[in-house]
């Protein structure tokens, strides 16, 4: 396996995952490459699921900055009627963090090869 990545330290996984199933194509048998079309699916859906993660943390801090103290405590308790954490949609820095660790697992998404 000598293939060369072309942008390894400027490619996302994703792009990673692709160059590699075609630098190697025929030369890795057909379970091998069918790991890596999985490889490649999974990151594109963790890519997916990072920007709609991050849009709904946005949004939610947003409409945060506009509730009082007992918005906030009504919607709560919404939530907790609903069967949803508590305060799951109040631990803004919870979810900054895992975020920020995603992209990082991710790698450098909005840089371009």
């Amino acid at each position: 396996m000598n293939a060369k990545f072309h942008c390894a330290y400027t490619c996302t996984s994703k792009k990673q995952a692709s160059q590699l199933i075609v630098e190697l194509g025929k030369s890795i048998s057909n379970p091998q490459r069918q790991s890596l079309t999985h490889l490649y699916q999974a990151l594109d859906t963790a890519d997916s699921m990072l920007t709609e993660l991050e849009h709904a943390h946005q949004i939610i801090r947003q409409c945060m900055r506009q509730m009082n103290d007992e918005q906030i405590a009504e919607v709560a308790k919404l939530n907790q009627n609903n069967h949803t954490p508590s305060l799951w949609a109040f631990r803004t820095h919870q979810r900054q963090n895992l975020i920020e660790r995603a992209e990082r697992l991710l790698g450098a998404r909005y840089v371009q090869a």
